[in-house]
């Protein structure tokens, strides 16, 4: 799009509410309004996106630092991808797949057996990431016959009623959601960090942690799955150990239990592997019996799947799961052209290149300025782990850097997560250059100096 169309673009979106609103007004007509519920990292309207960049309606322009909480993994509104969409829109725009299929159906499935883990193949599609968690825990209880799951402290599933019943995070878990669904126990996570310990010492409290609860709480054999995320999304990017990983492999191969991974945030490349628990896997017999992926399958478009051995996904007979618009062909379309960007520009091993430099840049920023804070992360899940002099969480400077970087800098960041609210997480496009990536860390360290320097936010001027 030219410059040109761009702001005639942009006078229109700023012109049309106010419009439709007087109109409506003027009419009588009774208006809707959004509701709150969504939380925001930013006051922003958003006109359109392009790369790793998003302008306002106003014509600004600012690095998206969030990718849309790690979904526009190939960029905003990446040409192939939009033309993938043009094109299948097109033809059919929905295809119940109850009563008919589509070719993007088989053409996808075909193309993900390349990339998903060795025998975790037979494909689920679902809408969101939700909807995939909710699908998995169907999945493995069919399949088990055992109706009990076990995830991780810190976990992220979702905030469905099954989601929340899987998750950490209070503002999810409120008291008057209750009661939520039984059936879930939760053990700890190896947080080496912020137990102060080695990660061989955190690896070994956790599987204590994990054993007590097989103990304790619920017996192993009543027990149909550990659901994990292998890096942590929204507790704060911290990856599980290798030795962890295995061993909880090897406790659910004993047992009979499934082994879960919630790929949804540190999946399809965000973290320098195709998937995040590759990292960890230390040997091609400890694949996964259950992967769910969404977010950056389809760069923007709704689709999840939960990928299976074949022996678990035929627990799922006919009729057993579904929905009306699961495997919408426009998002099976541009899932396609997804994978074909993944391929033809190296996103995976861009991921991992400019991951390891933008990870450098924040730890060098951070050493001086903040030096007992954490940096760490994978490929571009980088997380911020903002401490003071004596270790402490410090939460205001991570509120500090986000607000500065978007009033200062024009760089998007999500509001920050963790228990204590002082984690900030780095997830940039997975196209982004290295220009891109020092534009990035500069502003992180315009605001980190700005923070130990005192300077009042209110000092900080939008440019």
């Amino acid at each position: 799009m030219s410059a040109i169309s761009r702001q005639t673009t942009t006078a229109a979106v700023r012109a049309a509410v106010p419009q439709v609103a007087k109109k409506l007004q003027s009419e009588g007509v009774q208006r809707g309004v959004l509701s709150q519920v969504w939380a925001r990292a930013t006051d922003l309207t958003i006109d359109h996106g392009e790369g790793v960049f998003v302008f306002d309606v106003d014509g600004n322009r600012y690095l998206d630092a969030s990718a849309g909480i790690a979904v526009c993994n190939t960029g905003h509104a990446h040409p192939k991808v939009v033309a993938a969409i043009q094109k299948q829109a097109a033809k059919m725009l929905h295809s119940q797949i109850n009563n008919y299929h589509s070719k993007p159906l088989y053409e996808l499935t075909e193309r993900l057996g390349a990339v998903l883990p060795e025998g975790v193949n037979h494909i689920y599609y679902d809408n969101t990431g939700t909807g995939g968690i909710e699908a998995a825990v169907k999945l493995v209880r069919h399949h088990t016959k055992r109706p009990h799951i076990i995830v991780l402290h810190g976990g992220m599933h979702g905030r469905s009623a099954t989601g929340s019943a899987m998750t950490s995070n209070h503002s999810i878990r409120n008291p008057v959601s209750y009661p939520l669904p039984s059936g879930f126990y939760t053990a700890p996570f190896p947080c080496a960090y912020r137990w102060g310990v080695t990660p061989e010492e955190a690896t070994h409290r956790a599987l204590q942690g994990l054993k007590d609860v097989l103990k304790g709480n619920v017996r192993a054999e009543q027990v149909a799955a550990v659901f994990f995320e292998p890096i942590l999304g929204e507790g704060g990017f911290m990856p599980v150990t290798p030795q962890y990983y295995e061993a909880v492999r090897s406790i659910c191969n004993d047992h009979g239990i499934m082994l879960v991974m919630d790929e949804i945030q540190s999946g399809y490349g965000r973290s320098g592997k195709m998937w995040g628990h590759q990292w960890m896997m230390q040997n091609s017999a400890s694949t996964p019996d259950v992967l769910v992926s969404s977010k950056g399958i389809a760069s923007g478009m709704p689709l999840s799947m939960v990928a299976a051995k074949e022996e678990v996904m035929r627990s799922f007979t006919p009729g057993t799961h579904g929905g009306t618009f699961n495997a919408n062909p426009v998002a099976l379309a541009a899932a396609i052209a997804t994978l074909e960007v993944f391929e033809e520009e190296g996103l995976v091993a861009n991921s991992l290149t400019q991951g390891e430099t933008l990870k450098r840049m924040l730890a060098a920023i951070f050493k001086v300025h903040l030096p007992k804070s954490d940096v760490r992360g994978m490929g571009l899940m980088i997380g911020l782990d903002c401490a003071d002099e004596h270790g402490n969480p410090l939460p205001e400077a991570a509120r500090y850097i986000q607000k500065h970087c978007l009033q200062k800098s024009n760089v998007i960041m999500l509001t920050p997560t963790g228990f204590d609210g002082n984690i900030l997480r780095v997830m940039p496009p997975l196209i982004i250059k290295e220009d891109e990536v020092f534009e990035l860390a500069h502003a992180v360290e315009n605001a980190l100096a700005d923070f130990v320097s005192g300077r009042p936010l209110d000092d900080v001027r939008h440019i």
